[in-house]
This record gives structure tokens, sequence and C-alpha cells, in this order.
């Protein structure tokens, strides 16, 4: 299920009930430009959501003078008080000649209104909105002037999330981008698809794996589950708040999982319902803080005294990854970067695990592997091609630790990529 699969699951109901009760509280009879804002929230929704044919997606292109290219704004409107209720009440017509009156100039299409969120097509023709043309900075204007205005309308505070340029008959691209964007985004703030990358500089299956070794680490009372944990709580820090509470809840729960199936006292009584009303009210790094403090408490693995401090500024981890990051397609062996780095195999070992929360292979693989998606995803190579260019040179074997580090086969990879983008 894809990222608008899961999170807009049973708004098609919701939307049209929404619609039909709106129109019927109407006191007096709907003028013309009131109407055509129902059709154009419809369409945007249909769009989106519920799929058009061609020849529906031409009439609409025509009613509503929209251009070939568009990019997609995410609006999120969030609760007053620091909970996960809708505690604000819109006038959902008012909301849209607001948005239409502060894009005046601007071709565009705004959807309805579902649950917290509201999506706004903006279309322009390709001299002015064109893939190569740079329109990032444009469309941050053009978001932050709809949430100043919006805010000083309502009261409400707001984030957004910007989607990539696309054509008009592949402009969900450009919505799961912006909710994708959304992710990451606190009260107020601003993301746009081209600047994901500072926020993910930690890949996934980085992030399943930590996750899979401290599981393991708690169950056998290890000391370093303590240091998995600690590199988990690293990738989830340029999250945002919401974002950040959702994932410590998980991780906690599984390692009360993991300390109950051998028996930790205390971990079968760990009550996180208590603990949502302080959650909710700690923000930024008091919630890692606080992360650490109840993890401590299930598991009672805390830092070794002579444990050295993640640290990905150390430089001879940092001399590492650009030593990897020149020879990754080569053969390589500890001994080789422990020579390089002028330090003992031994020491070399020892530090690269306290530092990264991986042995040293992992972290070869995990790179190797991360180049070959990116081959993939971006080229016409074959399988075996990439599995060579990456370094290895067994192509069962580049398989096996492919679909170990995300869950899927080379192959399978390939197949989903051509999928999204067909």
């Amino acid at each position: 299920m894809n990222t608008i699969d899961k999170y807009y699951n049973d708004l098609n109901k919701e939307f049209w009930e929404s619609l039909h009760n709106e129109m019927l509280k109407a006191n007096e009879a709907l003028s013309q430009t009131d109407l055509f804002s129902y059709v154009e929230r419809s369409f945007v929704f249909s769009l989106f959501f519920r799929g058009t044919s061609h020849k529906e997606l031409s009439v609409f292109r025509n009613i509503l003078n929209l251009k070939d290219l568009g990019y997609v704004i995410q609006l999120e409107f969030l609760p007053k008080e620091k909970t996960s209720n809708i505690d604000f009440d819109i006038d959902e017509l008012a909301l849209y000649y607001l948005i239409k009156n502060e894009l005046k100039g601007v071709t565009s299409a705004v959807g309805p209104m579902l649950q917290n969120q509201i999506s706004i097509l903006v279309t322009e023709g390709p001299n002015k909105l064109a893939p190569g043309l740079d329109t990032k900075s444009r469309s941050i204007c053009t978001a932050k002037k709809l949430i100043d205005a919006i805010h000083n309308k309502f009261n409400i505070k707001l984030m957004a999330g910007i989607g990539s340029v696309q054509s008009i008959r592949s402009i969900n691209i450009s919505l799961m981008e912006a909710l994708s964007c959304m992710h990451y985004c606190n009260a107020g703030e601003i993301i746009h698809v081209q600047d994901l990358d500072k926020y993910k500089n930690h890949s996934f299956y980085e992030y399943k794996e930590a996750e899979k070794q401290m599981i393991n680490a708690i169950r056998h009372r290890k000391a370093d589950a303590y240091d998995y944990f600690s590199l988990i709580m690293n990738r989830i820090k340029h999250l945002s708040d919401d974002a950040k509470r959702n994932k410590i809840i998980e991780i906690l729960v599984l390692a009360t999982h993991a300390a109950r199936l051998d028996s930790f006292e205390d971990a079968d009584y760990h009550n996180y319902t208590c603990n949502i009303e302080t959650l909710m009210e700690l923000e930024g790094d008091q919630l890692i803080e606080w992360a650490f403090q109840k993890f401590v408490k299930i598991t009672g693995c805390v830092r070794a005294q002579n444990s050295i401090s993640i640290d990905y500024s150390n430089k001879i981890v940092q001399a590492t990854k650009e030593y990897l990051e020149a020879h990754y397609a080569e053969e390589i062996t500890l001994e080789d970067v422990a020579e390089y780095v002028n330090i003992s195999p031994q020491y070399f070992s020892k530090l690269i695990k306290k530092n990264t929360g991986f042995n040293f292979i992992d972290w070869l693989s995990i790179l190797r592997v991360k180049k070959a998606k990116e081959l993939l995803a971006n080229t016409s190579l074959t399988v075996k091609e990439v599995c060579f260019m990456v370094g290895y040179k067994d192509p069962n074997y580049f398989s096996r630790i492919f679909k170990k580090k995300i869950g899927m086969t080379p192959s399978e990879y390939v197949k989903n990529i051509k999928k999204i983008t067909s």
C-alpha cells in the first residue's frame, strides 16, 4: 500500500459526505462562483484520489484553464492544543476564496479539506514551469504567502510540503513527494522535495538494520543495545516532533517486547498510556532525552563507561567514509582501510563499531547496496552489470545481500521502480 493509500484509505466516503452536507447546510441559493468551487474541489479530489479518464481530464483542464505542468503544495492545519485532536472549525468555502485570492494571477486548482490537510495544484506553461527550471524558491514563496494569509485569517498554525514539477497526468508523483515532505515538518515550516536529502541523510535499511541489532542485543542482554538505540535516535532527530513521537513509541514497544521474551523484570509492567500527556508536551531534543530515560528503565541497558559516543565527525570515521565512497567498487578489506587511516586493524574494527553501530563489512555492504539502488533506479543496466559495478563478483550473493538490506531482490526492486514511474 503506497503513501496515498495509507493516508487516504477512508477519505473517499468522507469527502462525498462532507460535500453533500456542506451544500445542504447552505441557507440560500448558491452563486455560480460557489458552484464552480465545488466543481473544482471535486475535480482535484478525483485527480488525486479516484483517478480520471483522459477525456474527463481534458474537459476539466479546459474548464479550469490548467496548464500542461504543475506542482502540489500540501498544507496541514495544526491543532491549537498539543494533541492529535482536530480542535478547529474552518468555513471551507471562505478558505477556498482566500486561497484563490492569494493565488490571483496564477493558474491553480484547490482541493477539498480532508481531515486537516488540503492539496493545492499550481500550474503554468513550459516557459515558466519546466522540470529543468529552478522553481523551488518561487514555489516556497507561494506556499509561505498562503500560510501567512491563512494564519492571519483563521489564527491556525500550518506547515507545508511541496512536490516537484510534473505533467498533469503524472501529478500524483508531486503529491506523494509533498506528503513525504510533511513527515519532516514542524509548525510554520515549509519543506520542498529538493531538500529531502538533508533530512534523509541515513537510509531506511540502515534504520531497520540498527533496529534488528538492538532487539537482538536486548534479548541477549548485551550492553551494545544502548549503542544501537543511540543510533536509532540519531536517525530520527531530523523528523518532525509528531513523527519523532510515533517512532519513539514504536521503538520502545519493540524494546519492551524483546525484554519480555527473556523475562526482564518490570518489562511486563511498562505503561505507555500514562506517559502520553507528558510526551505530547515535550518538543525537539526533549523527546529524545525522554526516550533514552524510558529505554534505560525498560531494558536496564546503559552506556558502558568505556563506550565511545556515536560521532560521525570522528576523523577516522570520516576518513573511512571518504575511502569507501571512492573505492567501494574494488576489493576492500578491513586491513586495507586500517592501513589507510594508519591504525591497527583491531582498534579500527572496534572504533568503527562504536561510532557507527555497524561492523566494517555491514557498513561496506550498506554503501554498496545504496549505490546499487541508485544505478538500478536511474539506468538501464542489468542486475548482473550493477552487481559488478558495486564491487560484488557473484550475482547470487549480491542478490542475497540486497534482499537482506531492503527486503526485496534487485529484480523485484526494478519491477517496483517501473510500476511507480510507468
